[in-house]
């Protein structure tokens, strides 16, 4: 692994002008009010039906993934409904007249009072520290690249439009990742494995909460932007240190690959900027193209990468695999759930052992030999569903999940 300069980064990934995107044309947006995709979510079937009682499907299962999912309307209301008869409602009305869509709040500390900013490499380092005992697995800080902020914010909840500019005081990211637990994404495609994920954006939720509060009680302004709005993340999460973009259009990070979600808070605070960072996942991700193969939608593209996207809902500028997201959600819809096969059969979302960081530093420093280990993980049966008729039997949480922390 090597240390990247922001310049050899901006070489690496960008190959023209980046405008700034409009939040109105991301996948998750386009069936509220896009014609040609409207309606195409109706089969996504949430509710149990009797039809569904086989392994992985039972009710049982459903009643996991649900139960875990209820954090996430925390940081859906947290984020869109400030209490109108709060200071939280004041405050965010005085930003939004600057641009600002959905911005997190709260009461503010005894008046006058801050802490001290004077050394912003300490400062950081408490930030960090906070953000690992919050629940963070990795945590990070990058400067706020303005180009990857979302020209408009569109409202998954209500369906509210707004035309965004973050005010310029906000100067920084704290970007935090958890890690998904590698023995529940093995029953992809079933609810057990949307569990999983489900957990992780619940966990960023409640992570960004706290660390939203412990900042503005601190005496300085963040906003919380856990349901992945104000910002695109996987750039800030690249330019944090985390990890690299991969074929299947997600952050790869070393310790987890792509079964990682990311959150960040923005904040005026003064903090000391992390760099991003070069492991081999570009050149690995061109020899292997496990997660084209296995795309039951065909919406990763096999091949190198190009700088053309599919629809509206690509970002132009950058030297990518872009993923047609279209098919990829209409996936979502046959099937009625996320899929995560592509991060499923990633060789870079094997367990954290040392037999498998052996083989991440071989990658990183043996390249050349990339094509012998997509044979070797084939070979070895990686890659396939582990079948759901045993899983309440066998489930052991607590001894399987990892937790391998990472300040960048």
């Amino acid at each position: 692994m090597k240390k990247l300069t922001l310049d050899e980064w901006e070489k690496k990934y960008i190959v023209g002008p980046v405008d700034r995107f409009d939040q109105k044309y991301t996948m998750f947006s386009r069936p509220l009010w896009d014609s040609k995709v409207k309606g195409i979510l109706e089969k996504w079937a949430f509710k149990y039906s009797p039809s569904k009682e086989m392994p992985g499907y039972t009710l049982q299962d459903q009643a996991l993934r649900v139960s875990v999912r209820q954090g996430i309307l925390m940081g859906y209301f947290h984020t869109a409904k400030p209490s109108p008869s709060s200071l939280a409602r004041v405050i965010a009305e005085k930003v939004k007249s600057y641009g600002v869509g959905k911005v997190t709040m709260a009461s503010p500390p005894p008046e006058g009072e801050k802490i001290d900013i004077s050394d912003p490499k300490r400062l950081t380092r408490d930030i960090k520290n906070a953000a690992i005992y919050f629940g963070a697995d990795l945590v990070g800080i990058c400067k706020l690249d303005r180009r990857f902020i979302y020209t408009h914010t569109y409202q998954l909840l209500d369906s509210e439009y707004n035309p965004q500019e973050v005010p310029e005081e906000y100067q920084y990211a704290i970007v935090m990742g958890f890690g998904e637990d590698y023995n529940m994404l093995k029953y992809f495609p079933t609810y057990i494995a949307d569990a999983e994920t489900s957990y992780g954006y619940s966990r960023m939720a409640i992570t960004n909460h706290y660390m939203t509060k412990f900042i503005q009680f601190m005496g300085y302004k963040a906003i919380d932007c856990t349901t992945n709005d104000v910002a695109m993340t996987i750039p800030m999460a690249m330019q944090a240190g985390f990890g690299e973009l991969g074929r299947n259009g997600l952050l790869v990070t070393p310790e987890y690959g792509p079964r990682v979600r990311v959150s960040k808070v923005l904040t005026d605070l003064p903090l000391v900027p992390d760099t991003p960072i070069d492991f081999g996942v570009t050149e690995f991700c061109s020899k292997c193209e496990r997660c084209a193969e296995t795309c039951p939608s065909h919406a990763i593209i096999r091949g190198e990468r190009i700088t053309t996207g599919h629809n509206v809902s690509n970002v132009t500028g950058e030297l990518k695999w872009p993923i047609n997201a279209e098919r990829c959600i209409g996936q979502w819809a046959a099937i009625g759930k996320p899929c995560t096969i592509c991060i499923g059969v990633c060789p870079f979302s094997k367990p954290d052992n040392w037999f498998h960081q052996s083989v991440r530093w071989l990658v990183d420093n043996v390249r050349w030999a990339d094509s012998f280990y997509v044979r070797m993980d084939k070979l070895l049966g990686y890659g396939k569903p582990a079948k759901a008729d045993d899983f309440w039997d066998k489930w052991q949480p607590l001894p399987s999940r990892e937790k391998r922390v990472r300040i960048s």
